[in-house]
């Protein structure tokens, strides 16, 4: 009896094992989209090949049921479940990704739409989008509703392009789109951005100040939500802009009841030399304003390049102003201010 017992215990425990082998546990992430990843796992089993088409890229699980693949292979360790009824094989870092993963629960007609297309044509926002929700628009009955996803039904068809294979509004439809959501400093430096050159995408860069004062007009006659706000961010958007931190600058300037400075001209010496084209300027006064992010300051060659621009200026009489970020707010602002009414200032004297 003693032996039937401890032979009894070998079967259970090897029953039990071999139980356990195939359990699958669920690990929830944080993700950069707005929603929670789950990791599934099946501990001590190589999975099984996947077919080529979802090899490299989300896909839904019913789309591999389609093509063969096990229910229990689709919970293996090697892929993630940003979305119930999605597989992807990395954890998203990055917000295409992030996009590449919701793009199996997309529909056709729905695209990524508002803040989300923007920043996926490489158009500035503030750090409190970083980890929002993805936005998706579409003209079909339904709003999508997901953890970590906003659904839109527009009334009409919108403007589309492709970023990255991803379907999304076009940029100035964006925008348009963003002006509920985004504040009217927001507005105004995507509206420098895409008159300027940050965007990587062509599309979203140097567009004509025409072009984005037509669409403008157009989703005011629409009564599109936000859109008095976006009529009076166009008012402020200006050329030449190259940093969201030099807008705020020109608008805190403006604000401050101080002249506007002209935006990124190029300026020459008395004696026709080149000296520069800074960020900020009063030609008529001869002062110069220069917004200096990090960049300025780890780049050696860029900060040897910023000196040798400096001494230019202030070699033929200008006065030159540099501001960082902490400038921007209490205490440091006013006494920028009182700089720059002191060399604004020095030229009136002076005549």
């Amino acid at each position: 009896m003693r032996h039937m017992t401890t032979a009894h215990a070998e079967r259970e425990a090897r029953r039990v094992h071999k139980k356990e082998v195939v359990v699958v546990l669920h690990r929830q992430t944080e993700s950069p989209c707005g929603q929670r990843a789950t990791t599934s796992m099946i501990g001590g089993m190589r999975p099984r090949p996947l077919p080529l088409e979802l090899l490299d890229s989300p896909f839904a699980r019913r789309r591999a049921l389609e093509l063969g693949v096990a229910p229990g292979r689709l919970r293996a360790s090697d892929r993630y479940v940003p979305h119930r009824g999605v597989r992807s094989p990395a954890r998203a870092s990055t917000l295409v990704w992030c996009a590449a993963d919701a793009l199996p629960l997309l529909l056709e007609g729905e695209w990524f739409s508002h803040v989300t297309a923007l920043s996926l044509w490489g158009l500035p926002l503030s750090a409190r989008w970083e980890a929002a929700d993805l936005h998706v628009a579409g003209t079909r009955r339904r709003q999508l509703r997901r953890p970590g996803l906003v659904g839109h039904r527009l009334v009409r068809q919108s403007s589309r392009r492709t970023v990255s294979g991803l379907p999304v509004s076009s940029p100035l439809q964006a925008w348009v789109e963003s002006a509920s959501l985004l504040a009217l400093d927001e507005l105004v430096q995507v509206g420098d951005a895409l008159a300027g050159r940050w965007s990587p995408h062509a599309a979203a860069r140097r567009l004509p100040m025409s072009a984005l004062a037509e669409t403008v007009s157009l989703a005011r006659a629409r009564r599109r939500p936000g859109a008095v706000r976006l009529g009076q961010a166009m008012s402020l958007v200006r050329e030449r802009v190259d940093s969201p931190r030099e807008t705020l600058l020109r608008l805190q300037i403006v604000r401050a009841g101080r002249p506007e400075p002209e935006v990124n001209v190029r300026r020459l010496g008395s004696d026709g030399s080149w000296l520069g084209r800074p960020d900020l300027s009063y030609p008529d006064e001869k002062v110069v304003v220069d917004f200096e992010g990090d960049g300025h300051r780890t780049d050696r060659r860029q900060w040897e390049t910023d000196v040798d621009r400096r001494e230019r200026f202030v070699d033929d009489g200008w006065a030159y102003l540099r501001v960082t970020n902490q400038h921007l707010g209490p205490p440091r602002w006013q006494q920028f201010l009182t700089r720059l009414d002191r060399e604004l200032g020095r030229h009136g004297a002076s005549q």
